[in-house]
């Protein structure tokens, strides 16, 4: 059997899942395609090959013998006393000067090629040979929108888990770029590689006024502080079909109602669908449940507590922050309300370092 001629060839021992050389392959392969160009590699992750079979041909070495027109070399020599070529290249992607490190050298290569002007003199000054400077090749397509989605929810059947994983392979089968950012502690309940866990916070407002919608898949909710905040914002929510919902205004005019079976969810429509509303608050009647009383809390605000050292400082050995020592049981100081609550026991480990000696209010 006669023996196949290639015009160019790549070689790089090992495709990575990621890296700046299966990137370089990438843009030229796109670029130059019709070139007549095959990369040859000895280890390679399958995505890497796929995206690049596109555009060019790839072969697996093993050891093959190959002939063609002209041959680059990306890092690793190994196979090129198997190579018959015209020109041998060698492509210098690393300043090696700073690595620290000597570059390949070899006597079949004809020319060595940096990828920038630093790399070039950083070669030549280790070597003593010439290398010609030709950047990477780079085409930017016009970008897809990244649809980013928000959650603030346990992940929980009844909470809306099974759902979570329906939306997203929905997203995924579409190809619809999208990141989905869950505050929880649930973080070991669902794996995949577009959906980000944050740790709870009291307030994600900030967050929600950046996302493309909230969603809330629950199998019922009674109110869903998280979908009211995100109206107000004017980000629209996806969420199943509660029974509050036509109570609270919330209709398709604000977002989707996914049926709970997770059929036929218009993955396009909530990817390219723009929304446009003011959303209705109903308003609330506290005003008349609440007794009417003056507050007094914010003279309790100003007040300052006078506390006495208990022996759990000792037993504990710490160190007061705002004293700078160890206090002695009986140690007597003044400090502010928020300061005396903590000392008193609301602190993560519930220990009681002080007890009340006295309380008096500053007259502003």
């Amino acid at each position: 059997m006669e023996q196949e001629y290639y015009t160019n060839i790549f070689y790089f021992d090992h495709l990575n899942k990621i890296g700046g050389v299966e990137t370089f392959f990438y843009e030229i392969a796109k670029k130059y395609c019709d070139n007549d160009i095959t990369v040859f590699y000895s280890y390679g992750d399958l995505k890497q090959i796929q995206r690049l079979k596109k555009y060019i041909r790839v072969v697996k070495y093993t050891g093959q013998k190959i002939k063609c027109k002209k041959a680059f070399f990306n890092y690793n020599l190994k196979p090129i006393d198997n190579v018959e070529a015209e020109k041998y290249y060698e492509i210098i992607h690393a300043n090696y000067k700073d690595l620290g490190i000597r570059p390949n050298v070899h006597v079949k290569i004809n020319e060595y090629i940096g990828v920038s002007q630093s790399v070039c003199d950083a070669f030549t000054e280790l070597t003593g040979l010439p290398c010609t400077l030709c950047y990477n090749p780079i085409t930017i397509e016009k970008p897809k929108k990244v649809l980013y989605l928000i959650s603030a929810t346990r992940l929980t059947t009844e909470k809306g888990k099974d759902r979570i994983l329906k939306l997203a392979k929905a997203l995924d089968d579409a190809e619809i770029p999208y990141i989905w950012t869950i505050f929880t502690n649930d973080t070991k309940e669902i794996k995949h590689p577009r959906i980000i866990f944050m740790e709870p916070q009291l307030n994600i407002r900030d967050y929600i006024a950046k996302a493309d919608y909230t969603v809330q898949l629950s199998d019922t909710e009674a109110y869903c502080y998280t979908m009211i905040e995100s109206l107000l914002l004017n980000v629209p929510v996806i969420v199943t079909p509660w029974a509050c919902l036509k109570e609270l205004n919330i209709t398709n005019d604000y977002g989707f109602i996914l049926p709970f079976d997770m059929t036929n969810i218009p993955v396009d429509e909530i990817y390219n669908k723009k929304f446009n509303f003011k959303y209705n608050l109903k308003p609330d009647n506290w005003d008349k449940i609440l007794e009417l009383s003056k507050s007094t809390y914010k003279e309790e605000l100003d007040s300052i507590y006078t506390v006495e050292a208990l022996s759990a400082y000792q037993n504990h050995k710490i160190i007061d922050a705002e004293l700078g020592h160890i206090p002695e049981p009986g140690e007597i100081w003044d400090v502010s309300k928020e300061r005396f609550d903590l000392l008193a026991g609301e602190n993560e480990k519930n220990i009681q370092f002080v007890k009340l000696v006295g309380k008096k209010t500053i007259s502003l």
